[in-house]
């Protein structure tokens, strides 16, 4: 199971979207606003966030940054087509969007996460074994 953090103003909006990735992902911790995401970033170990770029109390590039240093799959809820810019590593998902769509996205950016580790694992074995053969 995953650890989700789901952040955005719009309670009604989090409840709901809260019941659908706890059911597909496993716990998923909710906050309505920056400063909650913020303090949870700092206790919390998260697989994935959510983020609704119109979150209030905090600047929405303050979080993603804070985000992008943790190496943490970023969503974000979006009104429009956006670009990822300023180094940002994250994928936007554009409102309106359906629960399946949502959930889709979340296991995409699982997915590659947990590629990446793998190929930077891998390739510590291989640095590793090189280093051992070149102290023989």
């Amino acid at each position: 199971m995953k650890q989700v953090l789901l952040a955005a103003a719009d309670r009604d909006l989090l409840a709901c979207y809260q019941r659908i990735l706890s059911d597909r992902f496993g716990e998923t911790v909710t906050a309505f606003d920056g400063t909650q995401v913020f303090s949870l970033l700092g206790t919390g170990s998260f697989d994935l966030v959510i983020l609704d770029e119109d979150l209030p109390r905090m600047d929405h590039q303050q979080l993603v940054n804070r985000i992008n240093e943790r190496n943490i799959p970023l969503i974000i809820l979006t009104t429009g087509i956006r670009q990822n810019a300023n180094g940002q590593t994250a994928h936007f998902l554009p409102f309106p969007f359906t629960p399946e769509e949502i959930c889709a996205a979340a296991e995409g950016m699982l997915r590659e996460a947990e590629e990446t580790l793998n190929t930077l694992q891998e390739s510590q074995e291989k640095q590793e074994k090189k280093g051992e053969r070149t102290d023989e």
